[in-house]
């Protein structure tokens, strides 16, 4: 019987070991990952644009997610596994960002959307999804996602966030896109 009882609480902290996403917390972990690399994939440009351009530095929404600016759209974070921590609290959402096909997504900078091209899947797979508190207007977290795959979903830490708002971004991005930041 005891055994048992061990095995159950070792089977459970292993699934929440290997089910937990990674804090990505520099640059370099997130260039580790290829997210949004190499073109036709636009999903690092989006991320630089969006922590440049859609969050203040104490994480203050500047593009309300819950408006459909630049095609933000809820998600629901539903399946047989979530992909995100479930929300308990009605006050917070997710969001997320980054498909071209989506209304209002034309009103991404052409940095952004440049290679999309609709019959090339590669060109619309990143996605920037951000857990939104709405009684705030804050963003509480920021994760990316290579088209919702679990394996390829990571959380942004704090670090990495100032990082990529600094000089190290443009290292990562396309040398012409300083134009639009």
């Amino acid at each position: 019987m005891r055994h048992c009882r061990l095995l159950r609480l070792i089977l459970l902290a292993s699934l929440v070991i290997f089910s937990s996403l990674k804090t990505l917390n520099s640059v370099e972990e997130l260039e580790k990952t290829h997210f949004g690399t190499p073109p036709p994939r636009h999903g690092l440009v989006l991320l630089v644009w969006y922590v440049n351009n859609c969050i203040d530095n104490n994480m203050v929404a500047l593009c309300d997610p819950t408006k459909g600016v630049y095609g933000f759209h809820q998600f629901k974070n539903r399946g047989p596994i979530s992909l995100l921590p479930e929300l308990k609290d009605k006050m917070y959402g997710y969001f997320t960002l980054g498909n071209l096909h989506y209304k209002h997504a034309t009103d991404l900078p052409y940095e952004v959307r440049k290679y999309y091209n609709p019959h090339d899947p590669k060109s619309n797979m990143d996605r920037v999804i951000v857990k939104y508190n709405k009684n705030k207007n804050t963003i509480e977290e920021v994760y990316i996602s290579e088209h919702y795959k679990k394996s390829k979903t990571y959380l942004l830490g704090p670090q990495l966030i100032e990082e990529l708002r600094q000089q190290a971004a443009f290292r990562i991005v396309p040398e012409n896109f300083s134009e639009i930041l």
